[in-house]
């Protein structure tokens, strides 16, 4: 997450940009105008901007959560469970599992994936946190060997190929390297691997994530390692002064091109591509893919699959936002992230910071006994689109929608007005419309809900702007 001091400064942009951020709704809303859509057979359906055969029955529930510490119930692990998250980022810090070079402790993260894997959760690990020991003398980088020595024991420990495995059969294949690796300030330069070293060195975090995807592809060939999450937001601008912090653009197509030049090309090295999003810069998160898609074409990596290891937004007055819009954007992020093609979405996280500055939390503050707004939508976005491959944009005036393939060989509409209240037509004589906090309704042609008031196949409904709902026939 960026930090608040620096968030707090950029976040007025987007506030200045046309319909980037609606009105703040102060309450929940005591009624719903219902949505409606109309079925069809498909052939074939297209993400944006690529093109996939049919359903596929296996892929499962892509919503995960953010929790960097301690995994279990008291951090929201259970309540994540109950709505449907199937996925837990969190971090593997090696100074805690190797503080000193003889000494190894793997219980925090051991108990970390104990209770993922109880929950039926998987486990994306962000490694971090290299310890002082294992940096050169000069403090200028982290020792590539001792790195490497480290690696292959965590690889070793969680690959569950029953060697030097981890009691539990507590597998672990997703890797990523450093949080927000393009990020940049000068302070932290001497700090080798932590949040803010890498932002200008992008070369050298290409030689070392070679250098590490050897290792883990040679000890587990099904896992996936990643870069850690780019941030690829609030840019430093040219000419930025070196005590400037922010996130560096070149920084992704430096790594990529320097990959290339190795045996393999990046492709050899990287399964997938994790990329964080937060409404600043990027309106959507559709532009932000889109754009990053862009420089994995450029390099030859178009057909890795993109990630989305953290993704949040915050419900504070004093941002902008409010308990409602966090719920709506919430939804709109995942569904507009499922018509990007995203296989994995994990929203930023259970609690508010302890301090109060950061307000993406599900839950006010620290209580698990007071949800907001957006735990309900969570649980509903989980629910209506648990197994949903995009089909194509809703493609009418007024409003922003997207038709989604079912399990069940049904159709799935979600969408919203633009910037005011929009009208949408659609075929059929009986809908179930449900809204972004879960309330349903039944809409059937020519009853209330419907528009355009008389019986004639077709269901005229009002989206209120930004204002999300589910759509599908009745069964």
């Amino acid at each position: 997450m960026l930090p608040f001091s620096f968030r707090m400064l950029i976040l007025a942009l987007p506030l200045l940009l046309s319909g980037v951020l609606a009105p703040a709704q102060a309450t929940r809303r005591a009624a719903k105008t219902p949505a409606a859509q109309e079925p069809a057979a498909l052939d074939r359906k297209v993400y944006l901007p690529l093109s996939i055969n049919l359903y596929d029955p296996t892929y499962i529930n892509p919503f995960g959560v953010v929790i960097y510490g301690n995994v279990n119930a008291t951090t929201g692990l259970a309540h994540m469970q109950s709505v449907g998250s199937k996925r837990v980022t969190t971090i593997l810090d090696w100074g805690t599992v190797q503080p000193n070079e003889q000494t190894w402790d793997w219980s925090v993260f051991d108990a970390k994936v104990t209770n993922a894997k109880a929950a039926g959760m998987e486990v994306f690990a962000l490694i971090t946190g290299d310890p002082a020991w294992a940096w050169q003398a000069d403090r200028s980088a982290t020792i590539p060997e001792k790195r490497i020595n480290f690696v292959r024991a965590m690889v070793q420990r969680y690959d569950c190929d029953g060697s030097n495995d981890a009691p539990g059969q507590l597998c672990v294949r997703d890797w990523s390297f450093y949080a927000e690796p393009d990020y940049y300030v000068d302070y932290l330069q001497d700090d080798p691997g932590s949040k803010g070293f890498w932002g200008k060195r992008g070369a050298a975090y290409a030689h070392m994530l070679a250098d590490v995807a050897n290792v883990v592809h040679g000890e587990d060939s099904s896992a996936r390692v990643m870069i850690g999450g780019i941030a690829y937001d609030a840019f430093l601008p040219p000419n930025a002064p070196s005590n400037a912090r922010g996130f560096v653009k070149e920084f992704l197509p430096t790594v990529l091109a320097t990959l290339n030049a190795k045996p393999g090309g990046a492709r050899a090295y990287l399964d997938a591509m994790a990329i964080h999003y937060y409404p600043l810069q990027f309106t959507s998160i559709l532009n932000k893919i889109t754009e990053i898609r862009g420089i994995m074409q450029a390099h030859g990596v178009a057909a890795l699959p993109v990630l989305v290891p953290e993704t949040g937004y915050w419900s504070a007055p004093a941002e902008g936002s409010s308990e409602a819009k966090q719920a709506q954007t919430l939804t709109q992020i995942f569904v507009e992230g499922l018509a990007a093609g995203v296989r994995e979405l994990s929203y930023f996280t259970v609690f508010d910071s302890a301090d109060g500055r950061e307000t993406s939390g599900l839950f006010h503050g620290q209580d698990l006994n007071r949800p907001k707004l957006a735990y309900s939508a969570y649980r509903v976005v989980t629910t209506e689109l648990a197994g949903a491959e995009y089909s194509r944009l809703l493609g009418q005036p007024g409003v922003t929608g997207y038709v989604f393939r079912m399990p069940q060989a049904t159709e799935k509409t979600v969408f919203w007005g633009t910037s005011a209240a929009g009208n949408a037509v659609f075929s059929g004589r009986c809908l179930r419309v449900v809204d972004e906090l879960g309330v349903a309704n039944t809409v059937n042609d020519g009853g209330p809900g419907d528009g355009d008031g008389v019986t004639n196949g077709q269901i005229r409904v009002a989206a209120a702007a930004n204002d999300p709902v589910y759509v599908e026939a009745c069964r």
